[in-house]
């Protein structure tokens, strides 16, 4: 009946509520509009009994239709419009959905609590999506064999078990990895759901310079137990080796992960965070502009031209870049091989291509994920397949 008066535009009163009798009146004070309704026996739905069509109200008795338009109401409106193909429209999406169809405007709290129902509705409830998460990984590594899936909950005082950490590899990636060169690429970014934490993601890079997705991770943030146990679960993806790089940002949480699980792999830092670094903590002209010169020099002879530059122009700077380590960031000094990959740029890539999926509920985030990566690898396929490049 909502919707009815706003399409109609017109206003209305419960007149009479009971439970099996409900009666509706036009808010004019002379309008002959009526709507009689009785509850079906034996079910919950109601039948229109008697109704009267015909309005006599005003223009004016006809106005403040947006009492009508309410949060449950607009948020059923919108439920279509989410799936798992993304986030849906934005809150203020919904205020011009609202101004522009309807004539009504909202508020920007009312459309936030109507897109948060939408949300609910069209994916599914938050914490339900905690509860059905076990059932779905299960037919998640029984639909992808060779998949690798593991799942940690905490237990509470009351003896309740709640999500903790979550890791999950997809089997066409487990099986990728062995074709890639084993540079690989970590990085975190923060989820905007009802319960926020982080999805940390590790990458590398395929023959034709393109990401390709290795593992993900759910936890609470970016702090040392979270990347530790992220990283004991990618050891059933990324064997620990002496020609495994690992690309990441000088988070110190990363560092220690590192080193407690891959105590053989190299480690490297991301030219483009040092150069940011640099750009904040010091201030001198051209500086970060050498930094980055030196970092990508091949030859220890041309690294050693610009680290001189840099000495000249700012002592403080070289003695921070020694405290980094030659070896950590250059890489003529690097004892491993990084290839082209100079920089986290992949993971950040990777991030933004999930970035509509970051305040869903956790299976709809799985599941866009999964989404996505089987719409990567077909395509991938068939190209490579036109070169005549075995896959």
């Amino acid at each position: 009946m909502s919707l009815y008066a706003l399409a109609n535009k017109f206003r209305y009163l419960c007149k009479r509520s009971e439970p099996g009798k409900m009666m509706l009146e036009c808010n004019g004070s002379n309008c002959n509009w009526r709507v009689y309704a009785a509850k079906i026996a034996g079910c919950p739905r109601f039948q229109i009994k008697r109704v009267d069509e015909e309005h006599k109200c005003t223009i004016d008795e006809r106005g403040d239709l947006k009492r009508h338009a309410t949060t449950t109401l607009i948020g059923d409106m919108m439920r279509t419009k989410y799936g798992v193909g993304g986030s849906g429209p934005r809150p203020n999406a919904v205020r011009e959905f609202m101004r522009d169809d309807h004539d009504v405007p909202i508020s920007y709290w009312k459309a936030w609590k109507s897109w948060e129902l939408a949300m609910d509705r069209g994916m599914g409830n938050t914490e339900d999506s905690y509860r059905k998460l076990p059932s779905y990984l299960q037919q998640l590594a029984i639909s992808n064999p060779g998949s690798v899936v593991a799942l940690e909950t905490s237990t509470t005082s009351a003896e309740v078990q709640q999500f903790k950490y979550l890791f999950f590899a997809f089997g066409s990636s487990v099986k990728g990895y062995s074709y890639m060169r084993k540079v690989i690429i970590v990085d975190g970014t923060h989820l905007k759901g009802k319960y926020t934490g982080c999805l940390l993601t590790a990458s590398s890079q395929d023959g034709n310079h393109q990401i390709f997705p290795l593992g993900f991770g759910v936890v609470d943030g970016e702090n040392e137990a979270s990347w530790t146990w992220f990283f004991s679960k990618l050891l059933d993806v990324v064997a620990d080796d002496y020609d495994v790089v690992f690309v990441t940002d000088r988070h110190n949480s990363i560092y220690a992960g590192l080193r407690k699980m891959y105590p053989k792999a190299k480690h490297c830092a991301c030219v483009l965070h040092l150069h940011r670094n640099v750009v904040t903590m010091f201030k001198k002209k051209h500086l970060a502009y050498l930094v980055s010169k030196a970092a990508r020099a091949f030859r220890v002879c041309d690294f050693y031209k610009h680290f001189n530059e840099i000495k000249m122009i700012d002592m403080d700077c070289a003695d921070y870049l020694i405290r980094v380590g030659f070896e950590h960031w250059s890489r003529s000094h690097f004892g491993g091989l990084r290839y082209n990959v100079m920089t986290s740029n992949i993971a950040e890539s990777l991030n933004a291509a999930v970035s509509e999926a970051r305040e869903v509920p956790i299976v709809a985030l799985v599941e866009y994920i999964r989404t996505m990566l089987m719409g990567w690898f077909p395509v991938r396929r068939e190209a490579a397949g036109r070169t005549g490049v075995d896959t």
